[in-house]
């Protein structure tokens, strides 16, 4: 779809829903929905017609037959190697693969798709001494202290990682996991590893948990900050913006989105799992899910604080700041 084309037909349904709005006290009815909830917002199933495509100066997505691997490795943002710059990458870890006892200088931080991933935090490189940590398991492998990872010999699948962190020109996560090693699944596992090196937190299947920096409440300007969300089905956010730019991985989907100013589940467009996606700063959005699905959205979103919301009404206008308290907006069921 070109640009020309996607703008025309947002141009054609936003026609329609002012059309349908500009009645005698239309004027009036619009402005009242900017502080109030309306009491008819259509619904929305997933087995209804998908709306269009977000307005890519908006939100950008990549799908997921759209990531660039290269070898075992995809670089979704940012240079791991440059210091101050948040970065993130998926890593596919086949089995046998590891990295070598090292450090680095800032935190960095593993979530654990699918596979299992073994970590140690001994600064003796030992493939025996590894711990096993599983999928919807969160790493913090901790600053300046000693750490290693892979996957072991004989696994039935490669660990699957989304590694994030903030650059420095000691890391060197591309081209990391180089060591072959024939240590097995099946031999026993080492002991846990040193909580002052390595972290390891269970993540729950519902929920928004904080991963680090202060998740959704985060504050200080250009930190970086990670967070779970979830929506069930029918829940949604209101149209926002954020201040700076944040990236998110579908964990679960299809995720809803829309970049229209008008809360109106019609209008959303399916993301599907493994998809890579970034709100643009100051590009009005929202999501959720639909209706009838029969699974809960889950999404892994990092940022730069501060990650405070920016309600917007249906001309775009800001709203006042206690319109769009919690999290991606204020969310709400998709009535």
């Amino acid at each position: 779809m070109t640009p020309r084309t996607y703008f025309r037909l947002a141009g054609l349904a936003a026609f329609v829903v002012l059309a349908a709005a500009l009645t005698p006290f239309g004027y009036q009815a619009l402005a009242q929905s900017a502080a109030t909830p309306a009491a008819a917002e259509p619904m929305a199933s997933v087995n209804d017609p998908p709306g269009l495509p977000p307005d890519p100066t908006r939100i950008a997505v990549t799908l997921p037959d759209q990531i660039k691997w290269t070898g075992n490795e995809a670089l979704l943002y940012g240079t791991p190697n440059k210091p101050g710059d948040p970065y993130g990458l998926l890593v596919k870890l086949n089995p046998g693969q590891f990295s070598t006892p090292h450090t680095l200088a800032n935190d960095r931080w593993v979530y654990v798709l699918s596979g299992t991933l073994w970590v140690s935090s001994s600064a003796r490189f030992d493939p025996k001494s590894t711990y096993p940590v599983t999928a919807n398991n969160f790493v913090t492998d901790l600053a300046k202290t000693v750490f290693w990872d892979g996957n072991r010999a004989g696994a039935t699948e490669p660990a699957t990682l989304l590694i994030s962190g903030v650059g420095s020109t000691d890391n060197h996560v591309l081209g990391e996991y180089s060591r072959k090693v024939a240590v097995s699944v099946n031999d026993p596992a080492g002991p846990a590893p040193d909580s002052s090196h390595i972290t390891i937190a269970a993540i729950p299947a519902t929920g928004n948990p904080n991963l680090y920096g202060g998740g959704q409440a985060a504050t200080t300007e250009g930190a970086p900050y990670g967070f779970i969300q979830t929506f069930l089905p029918g829940r949604s956010s209101t149209p926002h913006y954020h201040s700076h730019i944040r990236f998110i991985y579908v964990l679960q989907g299809p995720w809803w989105v829309s970049s229209s100013t008008t809360h109106d589940l019609r209008l959303t467009y399916p993301v599907p799992t493994g998809s890579f996606v970034e709100d643009l700063p100051h590009g009005i959005h929202w999501d959720g899910n639909r209706l009838d699905a029969g699974y809960t959205v889950r999404l892994y979103i990092a940022g730069i604080a501060p990650s405070a919301n920016h309600g917007v009404d249906v001309y775009g206008n800001d709203l006042p700041p206690r319109a769009t308290s919690g999290g991606r907006g204020a969310t709400r069921p998709g009535r």
